[in-house]
């Protein structure tokens, strides 16, 4: 009996030893850290949309047609025809006059004056009234020996002019010599006719001596 009490001895002090060990063991080991439960994404931040200008123009709309100049009334020069800007376009080219017509106008333009009716919104006096000066020019016709008086769409002025000379049509180009009329060109030549063979035709000393012999009452056509 004696010689099995050491061993119980020696067996109760290995299994205190372990126990100890294990408690100290347990004593220093830490717990497994418990993993997190999975948290939910973030949610994405809203896309902006692309930045835009301060402010945004209407689509341009198309500007208003400028309103033609008022027409050139009463007492006209002849310098603010070419200046009248609907008119200006219509001076870019010169007209060029027949000669022979001119050199007949010019032989007989002597005490001759004349009375012109114009209208700056009619197309035949926009025709007409430049060709006039050209032939003006080459027959050596003065601006003084000029009267030009620009009518409204009544075909009226403030003078009384047109109705006093009997104007229903313009532009109308009265000729007179000494004060008495001697032809007139209405509105636009015959057909076939240049203004200048009319002008012509209307100072030939034959003409004038035929209508002294008609006490002035023959006919324009003749």
């Amino acid at each position: 009996m004696a010689s099995t009490r050491p061993s119980a001895a020696l067996t109760v002090l290995a299994v205190s030893g372990t126990l100890v060990l294990s408690l100290a063991c347990a004593a220093n080991t830490k717990p497994a850290a418990v993993p997190a439960p999975p948290t939910a994404a973030a949610p994405a931040p809203p896309v902006s949309p692309p930045p835009q200008p301060a402010t945004q123009t209407a689509a341009a709309s198309p500007a208003p047609a400028p309103r033609p100049p008022a027409p050139l009334l009463g007492h006209v020069r002849r310098d603010e025809l070419r200046v009248y800007v609907p008119w200006q376009p219509l001076f870019v080219e010169a007209y060029v006059p027949d000669e022979s017509a001119i050199a007949a106008i010019k032989a007989n333009a002597d005490g001759v004056t004349v009375l012109l009716i114009v209208a700056t919104w009619c197309p035949d006096s926009k025709r007409e009234v430049p060709r006039f000066f050209a032939i003006m020019d080459g027959a050596g016709i003065s601006e003084s020996q000029l009267t030009m008086v620009g009518v409204d769409r009544s075909k009226k002025d403030a003078e009384g002019l047109a109705e006093k000379w009997g104007i229903t049509r313009v532009p109308t180009f009265v000729f007179l010599r000494n004060g008495q009329e001697v032809g007139r060109v209405v509105e636009r030549t015959p057909p076939g006719a240049t203004l200048e063979a009319e002008i012509a035709r209307l100072l030939a000393p034959k003409l004038q001596e035929l209508r002294r012999q008609a006490g002035g009452g023959l006919p324009p056509a003749w």
